[in-house]
């Protein structure tokens, strides 16, 4: 299966147009399912769900024919809502208190790809090297570790985001909360033969070989998954400086940004870890920088890897300079006259300057709803004839 994610903005264009919703609904469970493989494209702001769901509409797909799809395309806006509504609440136990809670650190054998379930050792290790994980992987993982091996959601949550290439906060904190029970009315359990099943596997007697209701009242963590491993021990922290040094974008620790930096600009576009989108304001005059705020990456550290297909998709827009520092560092360098535009985003509430919304597929569904199915029933009312279906969980499409 191939998952490379190229980062020319051609070559985006032609995942959208090569999008086969009907195919996806039917499929997209399974390991070798016809998924589009945008969803990083959609968390790094490269496109929108707004503009995948026109592309699909504009090719003639009914609405009613298409559901799954665009419910999963509402996933990840539903999400995006909720964070706005609970800000820093959004990474605490949102509806429930999470039970069978025996520690708050990493199964170890989890970490190392060692876990006793081949067919998950395999795409773990895959993992670290590609960024990608399939959604019914992570709903796999996910529930292995809250909820056989007892870990607390918070920091495995951290370490799924740390390797993404796709990673948003408010979709894989909530997936991992819906999975752990803390944002939904019950834990999710996968058993051995639905892995086998979607994964194309054929394993027996491994400790999810067992009915569901064994795997729900069993309290006994399994030997494999005892022994734990924490946030340092895994090494999850970003250094910006030192990654940009190694790319070559900085010449020394010093330094915060691209020396090719015009201060003297009256008109700067800011893009950040959730917009890099080549079409924003294109035609239009002024320094484009990209900030990389230390701040933001210490509460959210991600990889070099992450942070590589970052820059590399900053290559979509042209003249991109690069300023590792916080926002107030930023705007201290220009004239008080010059104007900052950037696009909405929970990560830049402190910025200063001109605010534009992002490319929301329903602007007209925002606030609290406690639940998917209580926003999607607005959306259709507002949107939509009333067809309805079973979406799913950690929306990487």
């Amino acid at each position: 299966m191939d998952v490379s994610f190229p980062w020319e903005f051609s070559q985006i264009e032609k995942r959208v147009d090569a999008i086969d919703p009907v195919k996806y609904g039917s499929s997209r469970n399974y390991i070798d399912g016809d998924v589009t493989k945008l969803s990083p494209y959609i968390s790094r702001g490269v496109i929108s769900s707004k503009y995948v769901l026109d592309h699909v509409l504009q090719k003639g797909f009914k609405h009613y024919k298409i559901s799954k799809f665009i419910q999963e395309l509402a996933w990840r806006e539903y999400y995006q809502n909720l964070w706005w509504e609970k800000k820093d609440h959004l990474f605490q136990d949102l509806k429930n208190e999470q039970s069978f809670v025996k520690h708050r650190e990493f199964p170890k054998s989890v970490f190392l790809g060692e876990m006793g379930i081949d067919s998950l050792n395999k795409e773990i290790l895959d993992f670290y090297k590609t960024g990608y994980l399939h959604n019914h992987v992570r709903m796999y993982i996910a529930s292995i570790v809250c909820n056989i091996a007892g870990a607390y959601w918070e920091l495995p949550s951290e370490w799924m985001f740390y390797y993404l290439k796709d990673a948003d906060p408010a979709s894989n904190v909530c997936s991992w909360q819906w999975v752990a029970g803390s944002f939904s009315n019950k834990k999710y359990f996968a058993n051995q033969e639905n892995i086998n099943r979607y994964l194309h596997a054929s394993e027996q007697g491994t400790y999810l070989d067992n009915t569901y209701e064994f795997l729900m009242g069993n309290d006994i963590v399994p030997k494999i998954l005892q022994s734990k491993i924490s946030k340092k021990e895994m090494g999850l922290e970003t250094n910006l400086k030192d990654w940009a040094i190694r790319n070559g974008l900085m010449n020394s620790i010093d330094q915060s940004f691209s020396p090719f930096l015009d201060f003297s600009a009256r008109t700067v576009f800011l893009y950040d870890f959730y917009n890099l989108d080549p079409l924003w304001h294109k035609e239009e005059a002024g320094e484009k920088v990209l900030v990389l705020e230390p701040k933001l990456f210490d509460r959210f550290p991600v990889s070099d890897m992450t942070l590589d297909f970052v820059w590399d998709l900053g290559r979509n827009i042209p003249n991109l300079k690069l300023f590792v520092g916080e926002f107030s560092e930023l705007k201290n360098k220009f004239s008080s006259e010059a104007k900052f535009y950037f696009k909405e985003h929970p990560t830049n509430l402190h910025y200063t300057g001109i605010s534009e919304d992002r490319d929301w597929m329903f602007p007209e569904v925002r606030g609290y709803f406690p639940s998917f199915f209580s926003y999607w029933k607005k959306v259709e009312k507002k949107y939509f004839e009333n067809k309805s279906g079973q979406p799913s969980l950690f929306p990487d499409l």
